[in-house]
């Protein structure tokens, strides 16, 4: 049986889904955290080992907190020693890969996740070159998409495997009575995102400010799905702007229940401020879901959409104007947004099957091992 040791956030829905798609296709996967998971989604679960979590959340953000990873260089060797890997396979090159490199375990898969790559290493000097050095560390290294691993390939010449992270087509479908915009007297818009700055909630909260004004003769409610440093300050513009009746803060929510908000959506909404949302998981998920989808214009969501507006609406970063008529396009024009969702998914089942994408990250490991 092959031995994946994940070196991961277990806090994170992706880290939860990359271990459960593993280890049900027979992948025995052990858990190296420096987070605390929400709730233990990896108990009883078959071919799944907890190593290590610790009891308090180290964020990482500053350099001082970077370091503070090294205390736990000498727990990961125990583990390493004791799980008896065939691969360390590193998440977000930044923290995770720095202390999977300086176990000096071979092979060492490094993925980049996004930010640790677009926005790490513009900071200072001392953080690009501790990027190239993960990078460099490497024995291979994933991306899971095309813009990602060209921002990548600014700090290392090596060759980048491309894994997109797709979705379980079938949890992630309607059934065709179930399709959006059924009820043109009843509109629910929704983002299912952490509430940070980086992925413009505010600038979606203001554009549905406005749209509310728009349909006085309609009930439209606005869910925003997930947690985050920036809750409070969301909560508060919601009520200074009056709208609180029409805003459903839901807090965050298990990963095998976010295919039923996203059936409870007409239109999904993502107005990322950032390059380094290089991919967009929960705007694949939407657009299998076969629900209306807006999107601002950065890398990742381009890439996922295709980039022509023949499978959603792309808008421009941080246009709250752009965000309201893109939104009063879809409600104004039922039959024609349903052609888009219907596209969509068609380039879901294309590109990101999350049963093909598991295969590819299995047939890498067993390349990696043959070598």
């Amino acid at each position: 049986m092959m031995r994946i040791l994940l070196l991961s956030d277990t806090y994170s829905e992706h880290t939860e889904k990359w271990a459960l798609g593993l280890a049900s296709h027979g992948v025995k996967v052990g858990l190296f955290s420096f987070n605390k998971s929400k709730y233990n989604w990896y108990d009883n679960i078959e071919n799944i080992e907890l190593l290590f979590e610790p009891d308090k959340v180290i964020t990482g953000i500053r350099i001082k907190e970077k370091v503070s990873y090294f205390k736990y260089l000498s727990t990961l060797k125990r583990k390493i020693k004791e799980f008896n890997p065939d691969i360390l396979h590193a998440h977000y090159a930044t923290s995770y890969g720095l202390i999977g490199a300086m176990s000096s375990f071979k092979p060492l898969i490094v993925s980049v996740w996004g930010s640790d790559v677009f926005d790490f290493p513009k900071q200072n000097i001392i953080y690009r070159q501790l990027l190239k050095y993960v990078l460099s560390k490497a024995s291979v290294i994933c991306s899971t998409s095309n813009c990602m691993r060209e921002e990548t390939l600014k700090y290392i010449d090596k060759p980048i495997d491309v894994i997109p992270f797709g979705i379980d087509i079938d949890k992630f479908n309607r059934l065709p009575g179930e399709l959006p915009l059924s009820n043109s007297h009843e509109i629910h818009i929704g983002n299912i995102k952490s509430l940070e700055t980086k992925y413009g909630i505010d600038i979606l909260i203001y554009a549905f400010c406005d749209l509310l004004k728009k349909y006085s003769d309609k009930k439209i409610v606005l869910h925003l799905v997930g947690e985050g440093s920036e809750k409070n300050t969301y909560i508060k513009l919601v009520q200074e702007l009056g709208i609180s009746e029409n805003v459903i803060f839901t807090g965050r929510i298990a990963h095998s229940d976010i295919a039923e908000y996203h059936k409870k959506l007409d239109i999904f909404i993502c107005l990322s401020v950032l390059d380094s949302e290089s991919f967009g998981v929960s705007l694949v998920e939407a657009m299998s879901s076969k629900t209306c989808v807006v999107a601002s214009n950065v890398a990742g969501f381009k890439e996922v959409l295709g980039g022509d507006n023949t499978c959603g609406r792309l808008v421009a970063v941080k246009s709250i104007n752009e965000a309201v008529e893109a939104m009063v396009e879809i409600i104004d024009n039922p039959t024609q947004a349903i052609k888009k969702v219907e596209n969509a998914r068609q380039r879901i089942l294309q590109l990101y099957n999350w049963e093909d994408n598991i295969k590819q990250m299995i047939d890498v490991y067993s390349q990696v091992i043959k070598k």
